[in-house]
């Protein structure tokens, strides 16, 4: 490939076209170790294999320090930098954002991050509206372990607090005193910051952290879920790899135990980054005691994509014999049995589920249509989903129960309002008065909804975000954005603050719902999924057509962005074509999936890309 495509090129983009600047690798390259391997009848080489080794990481970080050193004094010179710079600061800091929220013990807990500040707050507001901090991590003027997550106690007395530092996802658990602020002496660690505490009760939790690893082990294998209580240090293990007694785990599953509301079931659960996951049961009481006796429930292929249980009634979101999604029931007290589940919300081909949230009322179903979120109420008895009246049309996120039964609460955003909160009571939706700010210089920005006919004539979602004195015909600066993966939808409105200086300087960003996501459901994601990738590289590739055939930008003019799994989309389509987007930005990205089960967590990927080890998996 003849054009230099760089991490930060994109930037170069950002200038008006007359003055764009072409940027330029640093050198010297790093260094080459001749290294040559057969892999499934295939000779690789590989001259940057050391840079795998633990012993070479210095090695590494020097070479990424040199280039990212050199890209960086490229961009700081661009023409029109720093005001595109101050755009987006004051776009990402317009005012108070508030998010992750809770509601236990008549209060709620959210995580708050007002104007300025780098970390967020997690804050608690008593029924009477107060609003106290519990947890700052920039108090005094230093810089603490951000908050990764946390979880309260039914009554609302305690906080399970997951921080780490610098940016890490692996960190520690700590337990705060509601009351008092005081923070308790328990801690859990190590633990991944997604691994949030599942109370049982006001004292009783469960928990998953990872186990200490002999010299050379991965760190990440052979996690276990423990019950614990608050006060004390012993543990007893419920479930993963190598638990005395319990089913079977591979060494990469993850495993979860939670227990909802007076029922006399828990529910384990094992999985990772699939979009399925295993279900097992067992008794509450064998449970608590540290004796838990599985029964498998679901297994991978039942694709069963969320549970939950309510007294002994098992609901489960499954896309099996389903791709739209349907909610089945089980019974505990009758069967243990998939097979005997009945559908209590069947699917329909205009709606793509996502989740659901039970309450003393009845059930809360949350779907998507072409993007777009709808939220449906099943009452007790009744047979079919009444959808709510919302305030806004946009992107609902974080659907929970409330502890007690007292309905739900969720987020709703669009592409230019920021999220707001909301409780859902029967088919009564109030607000909770935590509106984040929402910018005003983007006002007069518009989004249309466009889609591109890929190369086996499959029409792809693509949306675009288009500034207030767009010119049709008129081509200006263009971030792509794609992802496919996992089941997770990407076309659709969500509030990308950090995006907006680009719009304010005349720029447009797109995102291409590629297969591989879940745009259309489960037959979108598996068109895309494991071997059937390349259908999303021409999907990408074909939106990116679009966008100049429509006049929106030239080649010259449009980045492509993949982020994480989105690098097995953006860089191979941008390696395909290079004619069509000027520039990359490859943040984060899974370069070379058949290197993942060198990978950490790479073996945790394995159900989405395909084994490497295997040859199926491997082609």
């Amino acid at each position: 490939m003849k054009r230099t495509l760089s991490a930060l090129a994109s930037l170069a983009l950002l200038a008006p076209a007359a003055a764009a600047q072409p940027l330029t690798n640093s050198g010297p390259p790093p260094a080459a170790a001749p290294f040559s391997e057969t892999v499934h009848g295939d000779r690789v080489d590989d001259p940057w294999r050391w840079m795998e080794s633990p012993e070479r990481t210095g090695d590494v970080a020097a070479f990424i320090r040199r280039a990212s050193d050199h890209s960086t004094s490229q961009l700081a010179a661009l023409p029109g930098r720093a005001r595109l710079r101050a755009r987006v600061d004051a776009a990402t800091q317009a005012g108070v954002r508030y998010s992750d929220l809770e509601q236990a013990g008549g209060s709620l807990f959210y995580r708050r991050t007002d104007p300025g500040a780098q970390l967020a707050k997690l804050v608690v507001r008593s029924p009477g509206g107060r609003e106290r901090v519990l947890h700052d991590p920039e108090a005094g003027g230093t810089r603490g372990p951000a908050i990764n997550s946390y979880s309260v106690s039914p009554d609302g007395a305690f906080v399970a607090l997951h921080t780490a530092s610098g940016g890490a996802e692996m960190g520690a658990i700590h337990f705060i005193d509601v009351a008092s602020g005081r923070i308790l002496p328990d801690r859990l660690e190590p633990v991944w910051g997604e691994f949030e505490v599942a109370w049982l009760d006001a004292t009783t939790f469960t928990y998953t952290r990872m186990m200490p690893a002999a010299a050379g082990a991965n760190p990440m294998h052979n996690t276990r879920a423990f019950i614990r209580r608050l006060g004390s240090t012993a543990e007893r293990p419920l479930l993963g790899a190598g638990v005395d007694g319990g089913p079977r785990f591979e060494p990469h599953e993850f495993p979860f135990v939670g227990i909802s509301g007076d029922s006399e079931w828990a529910l384990g659960f094992g999985n990772g980054a699939r979009a399925d996951g295993r279900l097992l049961v067992a008794r509450r009481a064998d449970t608590v005691a540290g004796r838990p006796v599985w029964r498998a429930i679901a297994d991978y292929p039942d694709e069963v994509q969320g549970a939950d249980v309510i007294g002994d009634r098992l609901l489960m979101l499954t896309t099996r014999n389903a791709p739209s999604g349907a909610i089945v029931a089980l019974d505990l007290s009758r069967s243990q049995t998939l097979g005997d589940a009945r559908v209590i919300v069947p699917a329909r081909d205009d709606l793509i589920l996502s989740s659901f949230a039970a309450s003393a009322a009845g059930l809360y179903v949350l779907g998507q249509t072409d993007g777009i979120s709808r939220l449906f109420f099943l009452a007790n008895g009744a047979r079919t989903p009444v959808e709510l009246q919302l305030p806004l049309r946009g992107l609902i996120a974080n659907l929970r129960d409330v502890e007690g039964g007292a309905g739900v609460t969720f987020q709703i955003q669009d592409w230019f309002t920021a999220p707001r909160w909301f409780h859902a009571n029967g088919r009564r939706v109030t607000s909770l008065r935590l509106d984040s700010a929402s910018y005003a210089g983007i006002r007069g920005a518009r989004r249309v909804r466009e889609a591109a006919r890929s190369a086996d004539r499959t029409s792809v979602p693509l949306d675009v975000l288009l500034p207030a004195n767009f010119r049709p015909g008129t081509p200006v600066p263009l971030l792509v954005e794609a992802y496919g993966g996992y089941g997770v939808s990407i076309a659709e409105p969500y509030y990308a603050s950090d995006r907006f200086g680009l719009i304010e300087e005349g720029g447009a960003v797109a995102y291409c719902g590629t297969r591989g996501g879940g745009e259309r459901g489960r037959a979108w994601h598996e068109g895309g999924r494991s071997a059937n990738k390349p259908n999303a590289h021409a999907d990408l590739i074909a939106c990116g057509e679009r966008l100049v055939e429509l006049g929106y930008t030239r080649p010259e003019l449009m980045t492509v962005l993949g982020t994480s799994a989105g690098g097995l989309l953006s860089p191979p389509a941008a390696l395909r074509r290079p004619d069509l987007f000027g520039a990359l930005v490859a943040n984060v990205a899974i370069l070379n999936p058949t290197r993942l089960a060198a990978a950490e967590n790479g073996a945790n990927q394995f159900g989405e890309m395909g084994d490497p080890n295997e040859e199926a998996g491997y082609r």
